[in-house]
């Protein structure tokens, strides 16, 4: 017992004073008390501060805050309307505006708006989600090994994060692309959800954001609320993740439906119930800056209210723990197409939403004049006779008239009545205000089909750039978006990633969580300053053509290996002859190589100066 006693006395336990508090005991022995990890403190950084905080102040909040978002709903109401009549525009719900209303009127939609917002998708998307994925490594500052291997690991990485693991990245994206022009902006939103363990990307569209009338731009609103749908499964799933608080749940209130959302059911062929048999709550998630806290003053908040109840869900701190300055972090990535002065930048309908009408209107009524030049209504005699008579004959209709005793000619009792026939003019129109529209926002090389191919290659580039002015500026805000939707997921993966959570997903460490606390140096693969491949294809004719013409200048291999990359030749360099590598020679077998034109080279054990 002395020996054991002996050894325990011997034994030296190193802690960490400045972290951890040691208590001496009545009978010699010491109580170590230690500091929680770092982790835990994060934890409570960026626990649900609704779940201490008092009834009262959080019933003050959420009253304040909803009195706000039905203000901010109120402002932007004609905005959804906008955005409906843009739907309706496309005729796809069969319910565009105008038109005659007699039997057999027609109802056909002139195909401007969507052929504009098909094509506007299918470029956009083709230049910023390539099927290698949308990311790029981009090294500011001096270009390093270290620098560069850091750089192409977290590539490689996020780009199988936006492609194999978010299996949702591509639809929703789509989906944002085909309705940026009709609604002006859309909106993303990228957060780390707990239940998956794994980012979630997801199209917002612009009639479930409200943001205040005095906004000026969507990024320094000082109240961003998101309107939330969600199912009774997917609230309860929230709940036991404690993402919410456990309240008192009442009945929900039968989702309200925005003016859009209703244009955009028509679209897609669905109605909406009355049962709600999925149980759809709506919730308002508020990025807001409030002041409650002693410690921290007035600061961004994300705050989350249910509307039936009105009571308060979460209430999360909305910046990073070691931020002094409080920077509101950012959820939700805005799409503009065109800005304007406001929050909200304007889309195809405010463009050419009457020019589509027009169309619209014009293409009816050639068609109806064509209709009804062929089925012709008649005034027919009907026998008697009476004094004079008046009726209203619709186009297509028969219509009985009086007629005198006696007449037996079917030419004398029906009198075809004339329509005039398509109209020239109006079918001239017609195409006069297409090519108008167009011009708003053109996104065609109808000027290249024209071109003759002996034509300069820079001729040809001033052309797609002259054509493509307006698409072209729209691309680079677009670009921009796709690099605000990878700083969001830099930042994601900095503060969740953990080597262990890589291997484990990926199978292998491809990438160091490490690599992620540091700058962001990955840009989107796309080009602002190019958008089509026509583009491209012109600029490597250029080089070739200024490589044939200065050979003495240009690698010619260089040159030849660009050509195939842009014709998306699958291994282009390949076909090329291997590229001839010096091979260590003796003196005299070096000589003889250098005068048949091989490569030669210096080796460190050979015979210098035999060689020279």
């Amino acid at each position: 017992m002395e020996e054991e006693n002996e050894k325990r006395e011997g034994v030296e336990l190193e802690v960490d004073e400045d972290t951890t508090e040691i208590i001496e005991n009545e009978d010699g022995s010491a109580t170590v008390i230690m500091d929680e990890p770092t982790v835990a403190e994060n934890a409570e950084f960026y626990m649900n501060l609704a779940e201490e905080m008092p009834s009262a102040d959080m019933q003050e909040i959420a009253n304040s805050l909803l009195e706000f978002i039905e203000r901010d709903k109120q402002a932007r109401t004609l905005r959804d309307k906008q955005y409906e009549e843009g739907l309706r525009r496309t005729g796809l719900g069969e319910d565009a505006p105008g038109g005659a209303q007699f039997q057999g009127a027609s109802k056909v939609v002139h195909p401007m708006l969507t052929e504009a917002c098909v094509d506007f998708s299918s470029r956009v998307t083709k230049e910023l989600l390539p099927a290698n994925g949308p990311v790029k490594e981009y090294i500011p500052g001096e270009v390093t090994q270290e620098k560069l291997e850091k750089a192409l690991r977290k590539k490689k990485f996020m780009n199988w994060q936006l492609t194999e693991q978010m299996i949702e990245f591509r639809p929703e994206m789509e989906q944002t692309t085909t309705q940026i022009p009709l609604g002006g902006v859309q909106y993303t939103k990228l957060y780390w959800d707990e239940q998956k363990d794994r980012p979630i990307f997801m199209f917002v569209p612009i009639d479930d954001i409200y943001l205040p009338y005095s906004a000026t731009s969507f990024y320094s609103a000082e109240r961003k609320t998101h309107v939330q749908r969600l199912t009774k499964l997917e609230f309860e799933k929230r709940v036991n993740a404690g993402m919410y608080r456990e309240i008192d749940l009442t009945s929900p209130k039968e989702p309200e439906q925005s003016a859009p959302a209703k244009a955009n059911d028509k679209i897609e062929g669905k109605e909406q119930t009355s049962y709600n048999e999925d149980g759809l709550r709506t919730l308002f998630e508020v990025a807001c800056y409030l002041d409650f806290e002693d410690n921290f003053g007035l600061a961004p908040y994300l705050v989350t209210i249910d509307e039936t109840s009105r009571q308060v869900l979460s209430i999360y701190r909305n910046w990073d723990e070691d931020d002094q300055r409080q920077e509101e972090l950012i959820h939700i990535i805005e799409w503009p197409f065109v800005p304007w002065r406001g929050a909200y930048p304007i889309g195809l309908p405010h463009m050419i939403g009457s020019l589509s009408a027009a169309a619209t209107g014009a293409l009816r009524a050639l068609l109806d004049s064509a209709h009804i030049n062929n089925f012709p209504g008649m005034l027919k005699l009907k026998g008697g006779s009476r004094g004079g008579q008046s009726d209203r004959i619709e186009p297509t209709q028969v219509t009985e008239i009086e007629g005198g005793v006696g007449v037996d000619d079917v030419r004398k009792i029906a009198m075809p009545v004339p329509f005039n026939p398509p109209n020239a003019v109006l079918f001239s129109l017609l195409g006069f205000v297409t090519d108008a529209a167009k011009g708003v926002v053109r996104t065609t090389f109808e000027d290249l089909k024209q071109a003759s191919p002996q034509q300069p290659v820079g001729t040809t580039l001033a052309l797609i750039e002259q054509g493509m002015t307006v698409f072209s500026a729209i691309h680079a805000r677009l670009h921009n978006s796709m690099q605000m939707t990878l700083r969001v997921l830099h930042r994601l993966n900095a503060k969740h990633l953990s080597d262990d959570y890589i291997k484990r997903a990926t199978g292998e460490l491809i990438a160091k969580a490490e690599d992620f606390r540091g700058p962001l140096d990955v840009i989107p693969v796309s080009d602002p300053n190019i958008f089509s491949e026509a583009q491209r294809f012109a600029q490597v004719q250029a080089v070739a053509q200024r490589a044939a013409a200065m050979p003495q200048l240009y690698d010619q291999r260089a040159v030849e290996e660009l050509f195939l990359e842009r014709l998306k030749i699958p291994n282009g360099k390949d076909l090329l002859v291997k590229r001839p590598e010096p091979i260590e020679l003796n003196a005299v077998n070096e000589n003889l190589a250098m005068t048949l034109g091989k490569p030669v080279a210096a080796f460190p054990l050979q015979d210098h100066l035999a060689h020279l």
